[in-house]
């Protein structure tokens, strides 16, 4: 029988987040993927033949420390960082064209309202400023609910909170712009893969997630996206989004971890004394001092763990979690490069080379909800897409290009029919609407493929078709995410823990969840291994603020190991 002193199950960013951190602290760490490459949807995949992305579409939210800490640029991530950042058309024919430099920003903004050049600053240093006094890091277990309001010291603190975490995002907004425009491309930020809309209470709260990052950690890159004016993309990895997940494997088996794919696991292993190993289809058993999830709860606890090691009650509690999303996805192989008809003169390059959002109103995002929340498909959808062949050519044949499109909002239970034959008429609905800013798109295409909310659900494991697992709202967050009393990456079984999306601090690719999981694991490792089979090992406690360091990691240096 196998024996590590930690299983990994499932090998998405944050699972391999997780491993790297574990595996650099000189832990015997495997981690174990069920499809034949790690990544989930950041994976490199084949759209077509020759024709290669990942269904994830932005790196936006990587945060720079997860990239210096487990040196991804050494093992050959590389980014290249389109200028503008972002394209925003309108029905009007004019367009947000999102630059890099602050006063290129200003001056966009200006285009639309003067009064809104100083209102965007004042709105984004709103959240910085709130952000710094609630002093919440996330690199780190979140407080409680009781712990974050006792931090709200002043009146100014309950109302900021009220405005951010209580009310809706159109009221925010109201207060510090006047453009329409404007408000629709920012309110898009908290509603475009979350169940509500702009008129949603706690609809705003995702604009509070880079104001944080950026209180929790004074990392300093060239990449960071939370230091852009329009919280812009962090660029493009040369080789796509798979670029991220490939050196976070490069960098696990550099440090002496192992990875497995094809390895899918039907049970996690647990007695009396907690977690103690898993087995994988086929009957092979691994044993672990320590077992760390990277599944959402569902899968984790109501799948892979027999019913007689949980409570009935917990076990209920996960039962009732919300797993609504409302994900669709297209590929398309084009003939050449579409242009957008909003496109400044002679940007017309520039413009489909940047990540492309299309959401032209607060009505129209509220529309697209209310679909989704009666069973319908949107008519209106709400796009998130980009051309990652401008940046990379070699991801499609010569001449070609892939456009690849996150869509929302799409159920996962539709009020009539089912996705076996709505699938194909959403996402020809989709690229219909989609060619009224592009002029001539359905006239390039070679190849389409869609992705129904089952399809996404099924292949990626993504609960409900949420890419977060669970809703980034005031409901699943802090202390809360994803159950009351195990924010914390434990669970109820000692030598259990989870690290991903529906961990705080949620979804997006950030591998905070897997770096925040190795630090609980690290610290508790020593007393697993002690009541665990595999023996007492000696343990070496790092200097404060950074991992243990087991003393296997320590021979091994002293061996070239």
């Amino acid at each position: 029988m196998n024996r590590h002193e930690v299983v990994v199950v499932g090998g998405g960013h944050n699972g391999l987040s997780c491993a790297a951190y574990l595996a650099r602290a000189g832990v015997d760490v495997l981690v174990l993927e069920q499809r034949h490459i790690v990544g989930g949807p950041c994976a490199e995949y084949e759209y077509f033949p020759g024709y290669r992305a990942s269904i994830t579409n932005s790196p936006g939210s990587l945060e720079p420390k997860i990239v210096s800490d487990l040196e991804l640029e050494r093992f050959g991530l590389t980014f290249t960082r389109p200028n503008p950042s972002l394209m925003f058309p309108f029905p009007d024919g004019r367009a947000f064209v999102a630059w890099r430099e602050p006063e290129r920003v200003a001056e966009q903004i200006r285009s639309f309202s003067e009064k809104d050049v100083e209102g965007y600053s004042a709105l984004f240093e709103f959240f910085n400023r709130f952000a710094e006094r609630l002093g919440v890091s996330l690199f780190e277990a979140p407080p409680t609910l009781a712990e974050l309001t006792a931090r709200l010291a002043t009146p100014e603190d309950e109302e900021a909170f009220a405005k951010v975490y209580l009310g809706t995002v159109v009221d925010l907004l109201d207060e510090y712009l006047e453009s329409e425009h404007l408000k629709a491309m920012v309110a898009m930020l908290g509603v475009m893969s979350n169940w509500l809309g702009p008129l949603s209470p706690g609809s705003a709260v995702w604009l509070m997630m880079r104001p944080m990052s950026l209180a929790s950690s004074t990392v300093a890159a060239a990449h960071d996206p939370r230091r852009q004016v329009l919280r812009g993309s962090t660029g493009l990895p040369l080789g796509g989004m798979g670029s991220i997940v490939r050196t976070m494997r490069q960098s696990i088996e550099a440090a002496g971890g192992k990875v497995r794919t094809g390895a899918r696991v039907t049970r996690i292993l647990a007695g009396e004394r907690g977690a103690s190993g898993v087995v994988l289809e086929g009957g092979e058993e691994i044993e672990a001092a320590a077992v760390v999830s990277n599944l959402g709860p569902w899968t984790t606890f109501l799948d892979l763990v027999d019913a007689r090691h949980l409570d009935a009650k917990f076990r209920a509690r996960v039962e009732n979690l919300p797993r609504k999303g409302s994900a669709f996805k297209f590929a398309l192989a084009l003939d050449a490069l579409p242009r957008f008809a909003a496109s400044p003169k002679g940007m017309e390059q520039e413009c489909s080379g940047c990540q492309f959002r299309i959401a032209p109103s607060i009505e129209y995002q509220e529309r697209a909800f209310d679909d989704a929340k009666y069973g319908r498909w949107s008519r209106g959808p709400m796009y998130w897409g980009l051309f990652p062949t401008v940046a990379d050519p070699t991801l499609a044949p010569p001449g070609k290009h892939i456009l690849s499109a996150n869509i929302f909002h799409a159920p996962l239970e539709l009020s009539e029919g089912s996705w076996d034959t709505e699938r194909e008429r959403f996402g020809e609905h989709c690229i219909k609407l989609l060619g009224e800013y592009m002029p001539g798109l359905e006239d390039l295409i070679i190849e389409r493929r869609f992705w129904s909310p089952a399809d996404l659900e099924r292949e990626f494991g993504l609960p409900g078709a949420n890419i977060a697992h669970l809703d980034m709202t005031p409901r699943h967050m802090f202390g809360l995410r994803p159950l009351p009393g195990f924010s914390d990456y434990t669970t109820p079984i000692a030598g259990l823990y989870t690290c991903g999306s529906s961990s705080w601090p949620g979804g997006t690719v950030t591998g905070v969840p897997g770096h925040n999981a190795s630090r609980k694991v690290l610290g508790d490792l020593p007393s697993l291994l002690h009541r665990g089979r595999l023996g007492v090992r000696a343990w070496r406690p790092a200097p404060a603020g950074e991992p243990a360091v087991g003393a296997t990691a320590a021979a091994a240096r002293a061996t070239g190991g």
